[in-house]
C-alpha cells in the first residue's frame, strides 16, 4: 500500500531546512510551524518542565500525524534516521530529558535525519581520538557548558595543533565565556556574532540555536531601551530576538516603538513573530503594513524560496495569476481602461485578501495604522464595500463601487471576479 503524498506546505519546510542546514530534524519543524516556543524548550533543557509535549501548542494526535508524514518523506528520499538524546543544561544529573510519556512521539520528536554520506562510521567515531574530542566540544558548546568545552579544546590543541577549527572553536567558546557578561558595546557583538554564526552552523549542525539562542537574547536585553534607528534597523532588540526565534520579545520590543508601521524591517519582523506564534489575523495586517509602505520588499519577501509564511506566499501567487489573467483579457479585448499605471502591484495585495477572503473583514480592521496612501485607500474602500453587502446596503455598496471603479479600474476587475 503507498504512502498517501505528503503535504506541500510540509514538505517545503523539509526541503527548506536539508537546504540550509543538510539535515531535517523535526525539533527544528515543531519550532518553525509554531508548535514550540524556542523559551519553552529551554525550559525543558533547565529541567523546569518534566515533558516537553506538555509544552507543545495544537492537539497532540494532529502533530504525531504531521511528524509521522514527515519521517514518512524523509526516509521516501533516502535519509537515515538518527536518534538524538536530550540531557538538561548545566546539571549535575546526566538522566535523558523526556520528550513524551508517548513511545511513538517520543521517537518521532527525537529523530534526526541525515544524508547516508553524512551518517558517521562507528568505528571512526569511537577509534580516532581527534574525532571524539570534535565531537565533545560541539557537544559541550551545545550544551553551555564552557569548563567542559574549554578542557577538551585544550586538549585538542595537544593532540592536534594544526586542526583548521581550532580557531572557530576557540571564537564560539569566547562567546559562551561572555553570556553572563554586560554587553558593553552592543554594535560590536552584533557584529561579532554574526562573524560566528556561519563557523557555528557548519561545526555543530541544527544544534547551532543552542549555542546562539541566548547570545543573541543577550543582546537583545541590552537593546532593550534603543530606540530603531532606519539608518541602522539590525541594531534593534527586535532584529536580536529574531535571531534567538523569541518570537514573544520581538512583537513586545516592536509595539513598543512608536509609529512602528513607518519601517519597513519592523513590519517584517512582526509578521514573521505572528507567523511562528500561529496568530494568521496578526501576521495578515503586518504583511499589509509592509505592502503599503515598501511594497517591492514585500514582494521579494512572498517569493522568497524559504518563506515560512507559506500561507502568504501561496496567496500572492494566487493574486499573480489573477494579475496575469486580466492582462490577458486586456490583450484579447483590446480594453485600453487598464493602463499600466494602475495594474496590480503589492500595494493593492490587502485590498485583494479581503476579495478572496470577505470573511476577513470580520477580523481585520478598516483602520490599520498608516499613512493616507492608495494602498490603503483602496483597503478601506474595499473593506466598507464588503461590509456593506454583508448588510445588505445596497445604496451604500453601489456608490463604493463606483469609487473604486473610478480610483483603480484593475482591481475593480478583481472585484468582479470574486465577490
Amino acid at each position: 500500500m503507498s504512502r498517501p503524498p505528503i503535504d506541500p506546505e510540509l514538505q517545503a519546510q523539509i526541503d527548506a531546512q536539508l537546504l540550509e542546514q543538510g539535515a531535517f530534524t523535526p525539533l527544528d519543524l515543531l519550532f518553525n510551524s509554531g508548535r514550540l516556543f524556542y523559551e519553552d524548550y529551554e525550559r525543558w533543557r533547565r529541567r523546569e518542565i518534566d515533558l516537553l509535549e506538555t509544552a507543545l501548542m495544537g492537539a497532540i494526535d494532529k502533530i504525531k500525524e504531521q511528524l509521522s508524514h514527515a519521517a514518512g518523506y524523509a526516509r521516501s528520499i533516502g535519509l537515515q534516521e538518527q536518534t538524538q538524546e536530550f540531557t538538561a543544561w548545566l546539571a549535575a544529573e546526566t538522566h535523558p530529558l523526556r520528550i513524551s510519556a508517548d513511545a511513538q512521539l517520543q521517537r518521532l520528536i527525537a529523530a534526526r535525519y541525515v544524508p547516508a554520506q553524512n551518517a558517521p562510521q562507528m568505528d571512526l567515531f569511537f577509534d580516532n581520538p581527534v574525532v571524539a574530542l570534535i565531537n565533545g566540544i560541539a557537544a559541550a558548546l551545545c550544551a553551555r557548558d564552557a569548563v567542559e568545552a574549554r578542557r577538551r579544546l585544550d586538549r585538542l590543541y595537544v593532540q592536534a595543533p594544526t586542526h583548521a577549527d581550532l580557531a572557530t572553536f576557540d571564537q564560539l567558546l569566547a562567546a559562551l565565556e561572555h553570556l553572563e557578561s554586560p554587553v558593553a558595546s552592543p554594535r560590536q557583538e552584533m557584529q561579532a556574532l554574526l562573524g560566528i554564526t556561519p563557523g557555528a552552523k557548519r561545526l555543530l549542525g541544527t544544534q547551532a540555536r543552542d549555542l546562539l539562542a541566548p547570545l543573541w537574547s543577550r543582546i537583545g536585553q541590552s537593546l532593550a531601551t534603543v530606540a530603531f534607528a532606519p539608518q541602522e534597523p539590525e541594531l534593534h532588540a527586535s532584529f536580536a530576538f529574531a535571531q534567538a526565534q523569541d518570537w514573544r520579545n520581538v512583537e513586545f520590543s516592536i509595539l513598543g516603538e512608536p509609529q512602528w508601521w513607518l519601517y519597513a524591517p519592523l513590519c517584517l519582523h512582526l509578521a514573521y513573530s505572528a507567523v511562528h506564534r500561529g496568530r494568521r489575523i496578526e501576521a495578515l495586517a503586518a504583511w499589509a503594513q509592509l505592502c503599503w509602505l515598501a511594497p517591492e520588499h514585500a514582494a521579494a519577501e512572498f517569493e522568497r524560496r524559504q518563506q515560512p509564511d507559506r500561507g502568504i506566499a501561496a496567496l500572492w501567487q494566487r493574486f499573480l495569476e489573477m494579475e496575469d489573467a486580466l492582462e490577458r483579457q486586456t490583450g484579447r479585448s483590446g480594453n485600453d481602461s487598464l493602463c499600466l499605471e494602475e495594474c496590480l502591484d503589492a500595494r493593492d495585495f490587502p485590498a485583494w485578501l479581503l476579495m478572496h477572503e470577505p470573511g476577513l473583514v470580520q477580523q481585520l480592521p478598516e483602520d490599520l495604522p498608516r499613512s493616507d496612501g492608495p494602498g490603503e485607500r483602496h483597503y478601506r474602500c474595499v473593506h466598507r464595500l464588503i461590509q456593506a453587502r454583508r448588510a445588505e446596503r445596497a445604496d451604500e455598496e453601489l456608490a463604493l463601487r463606483t469609487a473604486l471603479r473610478h480610483a483603480h479600474p484593475a482591481l475593480f476587475a478583481c472585484l468582479k471576479r470574486l465577490v
